[in-house]
């Protein structure tokens, strides 16, 4: 929840990321509502790519019911017992016990978008030029949009977005952080670079890679590369100083929170986990 979406690629951690918002917003809003369209949801997501025909979006939307069908079975109980063990938190727990629940967190995300690539591959292979071109100009416009967006922001402002993100999610798990609370986690911000730059130059290079393989799919080894290069999506490429200051943020405010704060953000949890058993139940 902590990672810069400039940081997510295109087809990969964005969709992923995708998944997670509409898992919240199924526990949170409105339920199983929620849930039975994700695999709509997902379809569009990959809709936004290139002008698909009627063919390949029929197995679009038949893979996503297929993700749906597995995801409901295989990875809501994990999602789940992620929560359970979130709701388990205590004013002992250490840097290294919020670090274990967010390579869980992580490794979710891993799981769901794996099941998609063996599916891309065959999408890919059957892609036209010009849908290949719709693709790169896709990316292209992201890149654009990015830089723009880089160029008009400081650093300032990019290390307060991470407060005010850890702030946010606290909001949604039923705590409001005090300001000491808040000025405590001030006191690190000196420590946080920014990696925006850097993303978007790793995210364009990952692009073009991604375009030069498309346009070689008629040759031999084509599934074989293009496989490799959406797996290198989980490459580990993060910045290693941010991550361990993200964990010591969460840390931080785990281990100040009052009891009222404490009691208040397991009934959020609890609330969560319920929900999603229906969910559960309800998808059988």
């Amino acid at each position: 929840m902590m990672i810069n979406k400039m940081s997510f690629k295109n087809i990969g951690l964005k969709f992923s990321f995708i998944v997670f918002t509409v898992f919240l917003n199924s526990c949170s809003v409105f339920g199983e509502w929620w849930y039975d369209r994700l695999d709509l949801y997902l379809a569009n997501y990959f809709f936004e790519y290139a002008e698909f025909t009627n063919d390949q979006k029929y197995y679009i939307r038949k893979t996503t019911k297929e993700y749906k069908k597995w995801n409901s079975n295989s990875e809501l109980p994990k999602l789940k017992n992620l929560l359970l063990e979130v709701e388990s938190l205590d004013k002992e727990d250490t840097i290294k016990d919020i670090e274990k629940i967010i390579i869980r967190g992580r490794l979710l995300f891993k799981n769901n978008y794996s099941f998609f690539i063996p599916h891309i591959v065959i999408l890919c292979e059957e892609l036209t030029d010009e849908q290949v071109s719709q693709i790169s100009s896709k990316f292209e416009n992201r890149i654009k949009e990015w830089k723009s967006s880089l160029e008009k922001s400081k650093k300032e402002d990019s290390l307060q977005s991470s407060i005010e993100a850890l702030s946010r999610l606290s909001k949604f798990l039923g705590v409001r952080l005090t300001k000491e609370q808040k000025n405590e986690l001030k006191k690190l911000y000196p420590r946080l670079e920014n990696s925006r730059p850097d993303s978007i130059k790793n995210q364009g290079i990952w692009n073009t890679e991604f375009i030069s393989i498309l346009n070689l799919r008629k040759k031999v080894g084509f599934k074989s590369e293009i496989t490799t290069h959406l797996h290198s999506l989980f490459e580990d490429e993060r910045n290693t100083g941010n991550e361990k200051v993200y964990y010591q943020m969460i840390a931080e405010v785990n281990s100040s929170l009052s009891e009222n704060q404490r009691k208040k953000f397991k009934k959020r949890i609890n609330f969560l986990i319920n929900s999603l058993d229906k969910i559960i139940k309800n998808q059988k």
